[in-house]
């Protein structure tokens, strides 16, 4: 897509759709819910898209998460979020011209995750704070449940330790939903690892150095998801584990 085509219906595809996720945060009155899109081209290429709210009920049935879909006649403009979804300097936004079609290849790869490398974060390589991204990771260490009052709101959290496949450990914290989503899983563990991935999170920089959490709006939590991203780590996880025993 070339910059002189900005206000131009696009078509797409081969489309994965990798996330969906519901932006409460309002930005004008009639687009106080967006539904936002997350495309996977079968280079690897990403992109977001975002449905207004004027427009919802003509895609909410028609797409669901980890769907593949030939898409078409998208308006393309510049990716200027508060937080940035992707890397793409690019972004989609549905109208009532827009078609969807489901579609299959099995040759399509589902890679759903945009992992970052730990060192990226511990050693504050590119780190940029408004961008959203994945990590996956052992849980092997947790706090209590905590709760925190601000502004009159009450927010519970926990504070997470996440161990990669090269034992390097990272620091999260867990906020609201995930906190709920978490605790049945470390209570039950019975010695079992604990395999997340958070998804669409940011990082938060304390005292020089950094750590990740999950935002309001956007993050997801798989806990020992299977897919081949989350697969692949386990094997090498394993592989590191049987090395060093």
């Amino acid at each position: 897509t070339k910059d002189n085509q900005d206000s131009k219906p696009e078509a797409i595809r081969g489309i994965s759709l990798t996330s969906v996720f519901v932006n409460s945060e309002p930005v004008r009155e009639d687009q106080v819910q967006n539904a936002i899109k997350f495309l996977s081209h079968p280079r690897g290429d990403r992109i977001s898209a975002s449905i207004g709210k004027s427009v919802l009920h003509l895609f909410k049935t028609q797409i669901t998460e980890l769907g593949l879909y030939n898409m078409a006649n998208f308006i393309v403009c510049h990716n200027k979020e508060k937080f940035n979804t992707t890397k793409h300097r690019l972004r989609l936004t549905f109208t009532q011209r827009t078609t969807v079609a489901e579609t299959t290849d099995p040759l399509f790869p589902i890679n759903i995750f945009d992992l970052r490398p730990y060192d990226q974060l511990i050693n504050k390589v590119d780190v940029n704070k408004t961008e959203l991204f994945d990590v996956i990771g052992e849980i092997v260490n947790f706090s209590e449940v905590q709760t925190q009052n601000q502004g009159g709101i009450s927010r519970k959290f926990m504070d997470i330790e996440l161990e990669d496949d090269e034992r390097k450990k990272l620091s999260a914290t867990f906020w609201g939903e995930f906190v709920d989503e978490i605790v049945p899983h470390l209570l039950s563990a019975n010695n079992q690892p604990i395999i997340v991935v958070m998804q669409l999170i940011k990082a938060h920089k304390y005292q020089d150095s950094y750590s990740v959490r999950n935002t309001w709006n956007a993050s997801k939590l798989w806990i020992n998801p299977n897919f081949p991203q989350s697969d692949e780590f386990k094997t090498r996880f394993n592989i590191y584990i049987d090395l060093f025993i």
